[in-house]
């Protein structure tokens, strides 16, 4: 077999793949798929068909591949990191008998790992292994150490972007530090496909799951009920929708501090029994902020908080409630 090195800078990238939070059926599969198409040099350059590959054949092809590139720079082989990955998979998954099979492969992660050990800004994921090799401690104290999410603990699963970006802020004003306590944040991408979500994850994931649903998501609620887990959680809100849980004294601030113009967003912008989105584009339509968008909201309000933190007590009640919620998941 005759194949390419693959060259150092697209090992980050194999390994940010191998080490995201997904069953491992997923996520080798993906990668041994790419190893072998980018790097196997084809007879008369035809194209191998991945699909028609039999797995073990796959699964040799692309561990040779990869284990001969990175011992070209790095010869030694331990298997802490292997007995580390499954067993995590054990605590995350259901057994699934091809994540078996991938992670029995036998790739030289350490190898991979010596390569990219200098590397400036490694996503979370990959410095989290970068840590725990180095320090070959318990992973969870070295998470709650050192803020470095992984190992996942529990899972939050919300409608959409502006969740997805706030939560974690918001929650650590309150003093729960998600990095630390292993809460990874998945927006579902919209309230319609929050209960075909969760659908997948409780087949897949053996870890708590709490669902926050804007108020309006109620037949989202009932879907999802009938097939809630016992150790998982759904949490409606009562003001109405995510940005309703925002205090007005938060927002203002926030914009005002974005735009710094001469025209100021007050709190009598806004009204009682009205939703904050609502007004929210009426008053960047008023007030020459350009369109509102949530997502630009969000990262605008994050940005403020990050810069000039609040008090617990400048906080919404509700916005300590759902901390707590998760919190005691």
């Amino acid at each position: 077999m005759k194949f390419k090195n693959i060259p150092e800078s697209y090992i980050k990238v194999i390994l940010d793949r191998l080490f995201r939070l997904k069953p491992a059926y997923e996520r080798y599969e993906r990668v041994f798929s790419d190893i072998i198409n980018k790097f196997l040099i084809r007879e008369n350059a035809q194209e191998v068909n991945i699909s028609r590959i039999d797995i073990d054949e796959k699964i040799s092809l692309a561990v040779q591949i990869f284990n001969q590139s990175v011992q070209k720079i790095h010869t030694g082989f331990d298997n802490f990191l292997n007995n580390y990955i499954m067993q995590e998979e054990e605590r995350l998954f259901y057994p699934n008998p091809l994540s078996k099979k991938y992670l029995r492969a036998g790739l030289n992660l350490e190898a991979a790992f010596e390569i990219i050990k200098d590397e400036p800004d490694l996503k979370i994921n990959l410095k989290q292994i970068q840590r725990l090799l180095a320090k070959k401690t318990d992973p969870h104290k070295l998470r709650y150490d050192e803020s470095l999410l992984y190992p996942v603990k529990k899972i939050l699963l919300c409608e959409g972007a502006t969740e997805e970006i706030l939560l974690e802020n918001l929650c650590a004003i309150c003093g729960y530090d998600f990095k630390k306590e292993g809460v990874y944040v998945l927006g579902a991408g919209g309230k319609n496909q929050v209960a075909r979500k969760y659908y997948g994850m409780i087949e897949e994931f053996k870890i708590p799951v709490f669902v926050l649903l804007d108020n309006d998501a109620g037949a989202t609620k009932e879907l999802i009920l009938p097939k809630l887990r016992a150790h998982d959680r759904i949490y409606v809100i009562k003001s109405g929708e995510f940005e309703d849980i925002l205090p007005k004294k938060l927002i203002t601030k926030a914009l005002n501090h974005r735009y710094n113009s001469c025209y100021t967003c007050l709190e009598e912008d806004f009204h009682k029994n009205c939703k904050t989105a609502k007004e929210l584009y009426e008053i960047f339509k008023q007030k020459g902020f350009g369109d509102f968008k949530k997502a630009d909201f969000a990262k605008t309000i994050k940005d403020y908080i990050k810069t000039f933190p609040p008090q617990e007590e400048e906080l919404t009640e509700e916005i300590k409630l759902i901390t707590q919620r998760i919190k005691t998941l």
